[in-house]
């Protein structure tokens, strides 16, 4: 019986420091964006896993408000949002402060729709289409405390869709 105490002791030491380390590795957070394209602040949700302390993977969505545009009697309505698979490759890093520069995959949604009453008809028209494209770009991030950083982060999106995204933020470590 002693001995099935002390292996199961041990099972949970060995499942609580494994686990430990690997959510010592995640990070996850948000924060503003702009897109130069779009001319709009967009909300920015980021998840980060450290793979080596050089090399981390992340991955975020970012959703841009609205943009609304009233032409004469008919309304046009733009909308667009992102999903990036980013890697990072950490250049410099202290205690306070990292840099790196990114590179990944974007997946870029928009939609855009027109409604108004033309000559006494009323036209809706909507239209969205989605793309892949690439990013390159670089950013940095700055430890406050031990599980609380601020990053902020510039990429260029190469699609059909080609804009700027800056973005600053902050982020939860794990």
């Amino acid at each position: 019986m002693k001995k099935l105490l002390l292996f199961a002791f041990g099972l949970l030491i060995i499942n609580s420091v494994s686990a430990q380390s690997f959510t010592d590795k995640i990070s996850f957070g948000g924060g503003l964006s702009y897109g130069t394209e779009i001319e709009k602040l967009g909300i920015n949700f980021k998840g980060i896993y450290e793979i080596t302390e050089k090399i981390h993977g992340s991955l975020n969505f970012t959703y841009f408000f609205t943009k609304k545009e009233d032409i004469g009697v008919v309304e046009w309505k733009w909308s667009l949002w992102e999903l990036n698979f980013d890697g990072h490759y950490v250049f410099t890093s202290s205690d306070k402060f990292s840099a790196y520069g990114l590179a990944g995959i974007n997946i870029t949604h928009w939609g855009t729709k027109w409604e108004g009453d033309t000559y006494g008809y009323y036209h809706n028209f909507d239209n969205s289409d989605t793309d892949i494209g690439l990013n390159i770009g670089g950013g940095a991030t700055y430890n406050f405390t031990g599980s609380l950083s601020g990053f902020g982060e510039i990429k260029y999106v190469v699609s059909n869709y080609d804009q700027a995204v800056i973005t600053f933020g902050v982020l939860y470590h794990l």
